[in-house]
Formats: C-alpha cells, sequence, structure tokens
C-alpha cells in the first residue's frame, strides 16, 4: 500500500516536467478596434482556438504546457472581455476560456524569438460588426478648410522602443510629446492635427500608413526617441526618405532598428504588405522628398532653438513608414533617451512642451509658405491664456523668454489669468 502511494506521488510530481512549454507571462493590450492577448513561451506550442455558444466563449487550448503566469486582472480585461480564466481538461493540454459580452471574431499566430521577445502566441479578438472591424480605421470628421497634420508616435504596445538607463520607455515619452503637439494644432485655426494611436498599443506601420491616407494628410510626422551605445550621444535628428540609401550609418541601423518594428509589436506579415510595396512604386518621389526637406530644414531650425541638435543637416533613410507616404514626411528623434541628461529632460512636460512647440512651429511657417494652406494667423500675435498655463509653458511653446513675454505685456508678475490677452513675441 504504502508503495502504491509513493509511486502516485512520485507520478504526480512528473506530470509538470513532461510538459515541455511554461507560459512566463500574459500581456493585454486595447486599441480602439481590437483586443490583444499575448503569451510569453518558453518555446513553440501547439495550439488550437475555438468559438463556444450560449454562453459566448472562445477557448484556447494549448498542448504540452503549463504555466508560471499570473493572470491578468479583470480590470485589465477591457470593453469586450468578462474573464479569462484556465483549467487543464485533459492531460497534458492546458486551456484558457474568454468568457465575452458579445460575440467577436478572432485571430491568432505565433511569433519567432526577436530582438525584445521570445516566442510568443498572439491572440486577436474584435467585435463582429463591421463597423468596428479592424481593417477599418475610424476617422474623426475634418472640415474642407482644415489642414490636416498625422501625428505618429512610434511604438507601443508590446514594442515599447528604446529604454533609458533609469528605464524610461521611449514609446511613453513620444506618446506624451505627440498628445501635446495635437493639442497645441488643434487650437490653431484651420488645423486639425490626427494621431495615429492615442494609447498604449501598437499600430503596424501598414495601418499607420493607411490612417494617414484615410485621413487625407497634408503632413505626415513620425516622432521616436534614439538610443546608441555610446551613451554621450545627443540632441536630436530629423530624417527624411532617401531615394539613394542612409546618409550615415547611424541612420542606416536606426532605419533597419525601426522598420522591424512589427516583428516586435506583435503583427502578422502578409499578403497585405504587397499593396505598400506597391505604393513605394508608384509615388512621387522627387516631389515628395523636396518638399519633406523643405519642411525637415524648418523644423531642425526650431528644434535648435531649444536644445542641441545631433546633426544640424536634414539626414536621409530608408524608413518603411515614410516610403509608403504620399505626402511631406518626417520622423523626428527627439533626443537621445540612453543619454542621462537627455533622459532626465524627457520625462519632463516643460520639455515636452519645448519640442511640441518646436514641430508646432515647424508645421505652421511651413504650411503658411503654400498656396494650398488653410491655416489663419493672427497677424498681431495675441494669444488667450487657457487653463494650466503658465509663462514657462508659453515661453517653451512659442520659442521665446518668459522675459520678453512679460516685457511685451508689461507684467510685473509672472501669474496670469484663465482668459487673459496677452501678446506673445514672433507670433
Amino acid at each position: 500500500m504504502k508503495r502504491f502511494i509513493l509511486g502516485l506521488v512520485v507520478f504526480q510530481l512528473a506530470i509538470p516536467a513532461l510538459a515541455s512549454v511554461d507560459i512566463l507571462g500574459i500581456r493585454i493590450w486595447h486599441s480602439p478596434h481590437r483586443t490583444r492577448l499575448v503569451f510569453d513561451l518558453s518555446g513553440p506550442v501547439e495550439y488550437s482556438v475555438f468559438d463556444l455558444a450560449d454562453p459566448q466563449r472562445i477557448v484556447i487550448d494549448l498542448k504540452g504546457t503549463v504555466s508560471s503566469a499570473m493572470s491578468p486582472g479583470d480590470q485589465t480585461l477591457g470593453p469586450w472581455l468578462l474573464a479569462l480564466r484556465s483549467g487543464n481538461p485533459n492531460p497534458g493540454v492546458l486551456r484558457y476560456v474568454l468568457d465575452l459580452k458579445e460575440q467577436l471574431s478572432h485571430d491568432s499566430f505565433l511569433l519567432l524569438p526577436g530582438a525584445v521577445y521570445g516566442h510568443r502566441l498572439v491572440i486577436e479578438v474584435r467585435p463582429v460588426d463591421s463597423s468596428v472591424r479592424a481593417d477599418k480605421i475610424p476617422i474623426e470628421t475634418t472640415t474642407g478648410k482644415d489642414y490636416v497634420v498625422v501625428i505618429d508616435p512610434g511604438h507601443g504596445g508590446d514594442d515599447p522602443g528604446a529604454l533609458g538607463y533609469r528605464g524610461t520607455r521611449e514609446k511613453s515619452v513620444v506618446l506624451a510629446i505627440s498628445k501635446r503637439l495635437k493639442w497645441m494644432l488643434d487650437l490653431q485655426p484651420g488645423v486639425v492635427a490626427q494621431l495615429t494611436r492615442k494609447g498604449d498599443y501598437y499600430v503596424s506601420l501598414r495601418d499607420r500608413i493607411k490612417f494617414a491616407a484615410e485621413h487625407q494628410a497634408d503632413v505626415f510626422i513620425s516622432v521616436h526617441a534614439d538610443s546608441a551605445r555610446r551613451r554621450s550621444a545627443q540632441g536630436a535628428s530629423v530624417y527624411i526618405l532617401s531615394s539613394k540609401g542612409a546618409s550615415s550609418e547611424i541612420g542606416r541601423e536606426l532605419a533597419k532598428r525601426e522598420n522591424a518594428s512589427d516583428l516586435i509589436g506583435g503583427v502578422r506579415l502578409g499578403k497585405q504588405e504587397h499593396s505598400v510595396r506597391k505604393m513605394m512604386l508608384d509615388m512621387e518621389v522627387d516631389w515628395k522628398i523636396k518638399e519633406s526637406r523643405a519642411f525637415a530644414w524648418k523644423l531642425l531650425h526650431e528644434l535648435g532653438k531649444v536644445g542641441p541638435l545631433h546633426t544640424k543637416q536634414v539626414q536621409h533613410a530608408g524608413f518603411v513608414v515614410l516610403k509608403a507616404i504620399e505626402i511631406p514626411a518626417i520622423l523626428l528623434e527627439v533626443g537621445f533617451i540612453s543619454n542621462k541628461k537627455e533622459e532626465r529632460a524627457l520625462k519632463t512636460a516643460l520639455h515636452h512642451e519645448r519640442i511640441a512647440g518646436s514641430i508646432f512651429r515647424a508645421i505652421i511657417r511651413y504650411c503658411t509658405e503654400k498656396s494650398q494652406c488653410r491655416v489663419i494667423q493672427n497677424s498681431k500675435g495675441a494669444y488667450v491664456v487657457r487653463k494650466a498655463e503658465s509663462l514657462s509653458l508659453l515661453a517653451a511653446r512659442f520659442g521665446t523668454t518668459i522675459s520678453a513675454i512679460k516685457k511685451a505685456n508689461k507684467l510685473k508678475t509672472d501669474t496670469l489669468l484663465i482668459g487673459q490677452d496677452l501678446v506673445i513675441p514672433g507670433l
């Protein structure tokens, strides 16, 4: 009897050892049109996904798998999932069940190890309703007189981008700067700004390109933060599309890294990329590069007022996100997150204001030189103070100084009132 019990215990302890794959982590990302579950795996896995009704569920079965991952809390499940639970319906099978609030369609695929992550199983769910389909990007209405600026915060979701010495993530920094830039542009009569992503989720390079086309953008700005092995590297850089190759080894390596974002972000590459390649061949390259260069020079000029430049020349590289855009398009590296001093600055709201203000001024000055520009400028430099604004923020945004604003308005203190009229030098 004792021998039998001992044998049973040994057998039970051996069961986990038979599993060849461990689930190391489970992450959930939400975008406006889909929810993505990512299972980080210790190796490749055999799996199946199917639906069950009454109630609505999606079932994920993984063979020869155990889990050492914590299950995400219900508060992270997003708008369409009720619960995520797991069990072992059969020996050697680990099952996850998604309890749904409504019927959802799903897609699944495996990703091979890359520079950042190991093996991954990706499950994407989205509403069956065609009005929220994944290939339908919601478009915010714009009027015929608006000058449309598409701002593309790089990375997001599973793709953190560059990492700073203190753990600062590029994806968070560039999203904060991009949101501030959108806020500035939306205050400008005749301009409307659109963000390719508004939160911490990944948007494929293809969908960023599609977003700009569907919004009929007049100019496209992809915002990033740089990283280098040499910790002393610092300063902002502006890139445009190259028709002859990268202008520097740094640009070549940067384009290689950014073009691989889809692999890190967890996008299954397939037939849809052929349309992007076709667009690369069909676009009017010469005109676009000329206009992009004109805008890039203005942006470099404005950036040079608020901080160091990594190079005073417009750089060229073969970024995918720039190739398939048929309008003036630039990729901005706001600084080196690998530089301790710049990392500290990139975490502050005031520096975000300076960078966003530089981009804002460059856009307005580029636009107003064009006959088709619909921007309405205030010729007297008048500005009305809004909530939470200060002299330091206004000086950062408009590329001037606190003392210059105080002198132009005969101010004796730094206190501003909501609704107060100011004259901004140079506006």
